[in-house]
């Protein structure tokens, strides 16, 4: 059995990674000269010309509208990023970031991050704003060529296209050849007015921002700068303890788009500078954040993000005087000391049980707890764009209870702590150069390891409570934090985090400790790195899927102990599954008792399930109730005067949590993700339609389509868009929703759901698509704007 493993974990890493493989698709849009260098927040570039307000009044918005809907992030076609300037002068390069067969890790190329003006040239990336004359300017030609090649089809998603023109000789080829890779590539021209624009500044040699523009974009507002200058005082005070803190803090943070009430259109960055904050900020540009940074003294400094925001990257995390109230209380109320400040060495700093050792426990996971829904959401959204071979080690929908800090083993016991804490080592330990030849021993040393450890949890369990878990050992939000419970939704190779139990009773649950949850963090978000090799691609997500599985083991220890190998053998379907799990996760603690009572029914999960919901958890910590999807759920008695379905949730209602049987298979053909816009009288509601595809099993990093189970496939509607990657979009009037929910349900077949399309659906041929398109995203921005952020169309339907 251990040779077949073997064999399987080799197999996947020529295979795939902890990334989707992506291919770059399109051409880039132009860069003009050489990129200044950007070191600070006030630091203007030279030779920038033309009106300061050019750029920004009439180009980012237009790139904002049409171009960013595929050029942003790392899985922009040809790595070009037109997310603000900048990244329009680093222009594009050829090599796709999402390689998941490299034997070797290659230089990362994060935009604002890695490298400024020429220095991007050093590292592949050319220019292609090539002349001031529209006819010879590539950037241009590729836009303009859409207009002009307007019935040219697609027949490729984005990430199936391979062209990156570089020369005016390329861009020949390619309008000869290829003219559907026009920009924007397979929906609709610029307007004859967008393209004027364009022509006109492509004439004034592609001006950027001037000095002065460019020292407002980057400054902080002025209603901001005094709690920006008591937040960097705040981390870089010299003792000891607050260096040790605002490292913990810098490593959980180093993802977020951090804001401030006052203004929360605002955003900035947690980064590492060279020098004072106040001097001008020089980033430490490292490939993790737990890096070594090369110098003993340097400054954490807030830096105003650069660019338009995206939402496949936005993780808003807000700052006020109250939450470094909240720090000060949780980090520095107690006397614990540091003798030493832990070192970047391997085996240190990778392992945050090692290196955080001082800070008490229960600090560190109430930290973790407080923002439960951004700390989740980084290892859901992660450090990347997207990842199809991490993502699929998760189910497509599930709630996320945790684990009462006062129950925690690790806050208990400071000695099982110190135990624990070599046993929880993660593939990072080993970098970005993993040697392929040494991937399976390095595997079958993190199965040892996390074995040991299972075997230690248990055994500290039934000294700490050897009559089993309870409701109280479930965190309750303290009464007053939405965050205690919430839900993961994937979709295909992404996924959102919500609060609150989002979606019917799911398949399975995760109870996370402090442990689990630090884990999951540092493997996933802190020691991940995109650029790295196969071989530590793949040792990321084998982890996930141990991690995984410990989380479920868990949440199944507050089930009878009679059940749970049941409840486990129905989430592992299959004979090669059943033999992978005997072999890599055998039963441990079958035999703990549980301390919560259940009725005779025996549907335990969902017994316990609604026990914390509607009995553990107030209304205020549980959220609202699910009024369109809870079906399976049962509210109490005591409580069914509460449950009202009204106005459009009832209606959709009717298509919401419906297995894909055979007289209702209609989830079957919805694609991963549909935006359901419906125009009412008070204005634009919008709603998503998540498909979720049920699985045999999810043990496995291939084959993933040979494991489905459509027949249990439902749909999870949602108001709010939740997801970054809409497949379509329907729009609807308010009066048409209950003919458009009647046709839904009366789907049999793809064709149907063609049909349906045809009436209600925007497809990306529609020559008023942008039109819509804009109208949605001022509605988002409305409902919500500090979530806001532009969508990603690289997977919308192809038809």
């Amino acid at each position: 059995m251990q040779f077949i493993l073997i064999l399987v974990v080799c197999f996947s890493a020529a295979a795939g990674s902890a990334s989707a493989p992506a291919g770059s698709a399109g051409v880039p849009a132009g860069t003009q000269a050489e990129a200044p260098a950007l070191p600070g927040r006030a630091q203007a570039p030279s030779g920038a010309v033309a009106e300061a307000t050019l750029y920004s009044r009439k180009i980012q918005p237009l790139f904002d509208n049409r171009c960013l809907a595929c050029h942003s992030c790392f899985n922009a076609p040809c790595q070009l990023n037109l997310q603000n300037f900048e990244g329009f002068q680093r222009g594009a390069n050829k090599l796709n970031v999402y390689d998941g067969t490299r034997l070797k890790s290659v230089e990362p190329s994060r935009l604002w991050i890695d490298a400024h003006a020429d220095e991007w040239r050093k590292r592949g990336f050319y220019e292609v704003s090539t002349s001031k004359d529209p006819d010879q300017n590539l950037f241009f030609q590729i836009t303009q060529l859409r207009a002009t090649a307007k019935d040219a089809v697609i027949t490729k998603q984005v990430a199936d296209t391979h062209v990156c023109a570089q020369t005016m000789t390329d861009y020949q080829l390619l309008a000869k050849n290829s003219p559907e890779l026009g920009m924007p590539y397979g929906f609709p021209a610029l307007s004859p007015s967008e393209l004027a624009t364009l022509k006109d500044w492509v004439k004034a040699g592609s001006p950027g921002p001037d000095a002065e523009e460019f020292k407002r974009q980057n400054t902080p507002s002025v209603e901001l700068q005094t709690q920006v200058r008591e937040w960097e005082e705040f981390l870089n005070q010299e003792s000891l303890r607050h260096q040790l803190v605002s490292r913990y803090l810098y490593e959980h943070l180093f993802l977020a788009h951090i804001y401030f009430p006052e203004k929360p259109e605002e955003f900035f960055r947690l980064v590492r500078s060279k020098q004072s904050c106040a001097q001008g900020i020089q980033e430490i540009a490292t490939r993790r954040p737990n890096d070594n940074p090369g110098m003993k003294k340097f400054w954490y400094c807030l830096k105003k993000f650069p660019g338009t925001v995206v939402k496949k990257t936005h993780i808003p995390y807000q700052w006020s005087p109250a939450k470094m109230a909240r720090y000060k209380e949780l980090f520095l109320a107690e006397g614990w000391k540091v003798s030493a400040l832990p070192s970047y060495e391997s085996g240190v700093a990778e392992n945050p049980f090692v290196a955080f050792k001082d800070i008490p426990v229960k600090a560190r996971y109430q930290f973790l707890l407080d923002d439960a829904q951004y700390q989740v959401s980084t290892f859901i959204k992660g450090p990347v764009c997207n990842g199809s071979m991490a993502v699929n080690s998760i189910q497509e929908q599930f709630y996320v209870f945790f684990l009462n800090p006062s129950s925690d083993n690790m806050v208990l016991s400071q000695k099982y702590a110190d135990k624990a804490a070599g046993l929880l080592m993660m593939p990072g330990v080993w970098g970005s150069d993993v040697d392929i030849k040494e991937t399976p021993l390095f595997y079958k040393k993190l199965v040892d390891h996390r074995e040991n450890y299972r075997k230690l949890r248990i055994e500290e369990l039934a000294k700490l409570r050897p009559e089993g878990y309870t409701l109280k050992d479930v965190w309750d939000g303290g009464g007053f934090n939405p965050n205690a419970t919430l839900t993961v939704l994937r979709h295909d190779d992404n996924a959102v985090v919500m609060k609150g139990a989002v979606g019917d009773l799911s398949k399975t649950v995760f109870m996370l400790d402090y442990p689990l949850f630090e884990r999951l963090v540092y493997n996933l978000v802190v020691n991940f790195d995109v650029f790295g090799n196969v071989s530590h691609q793949l040792l990321t997500r084998v982890y996930m899927d141990m991690i995984r599985m410990e989380a479920e083991e868990l949440f199944l220890t507050f089930l009878p102990s009679e059940e749970r190998l049941s409840y486990r053998r129905s989430w592992y379907r299959g004979l090669l599954t059943q033999a992978k799990m005997s072999y890599v996760y055998p039963t441990v603690g079958s035999a703990v008792p549980t301390g919560i009572k259940f009725n005779e029914d025996n549907n335990t999960k969902k017994q316990f399930v609604q026990k914390v919901l509607f009995f553990h958890q107030n209304e205020t910590v549980r959220g609202g109730w699910d009024f369109i999807n809870w079906k399976s759920l049962e509210i109490p008695d005591s409580m069914q005067g509460q449950w009202k379905v009204k106005g459009l949730d009832k209606e959709l209602r009717k298509i919401a949590a419906v297995k894909a049987e055979a007289a209702t298979p209609f989830s079957r053909f919805f694609p991963d993700l549909a935006l359901l816009n419906i125009k009412t009288p008070k204005g634009l509601k919008i709603y998503s339609l998540i498909h979720n595809k049920e699985h045999e099993n999810i043990s496995w990093i291939l084959g993933e389509s040979l494991r489905m189970d459509p027949e249990n496939d439902t749909l999870t509607v949602r108001e709010g868009v939740w997801g970054s990657y809409p497949n379509m979009i329907f729009n609807v009037k308010e009066n048409e929703l209950a003919a458009f929910v009647t046709q839904v349900r009366a789907m049999k077949s793809a064709a149907d759901y063609q049909n349906l399309v045809t009436r209600y659906g925007l497809r990306r041929s529609n020559a008023k698509f942008w039109s819509f398109y804009d109208d949605m995203h001022v509605a988002m921005r409305k409902s919500d704007p500090v979530s806001f952020g532009y969508l990603d169309l690289t997977r919308y339907e192809l038809k």
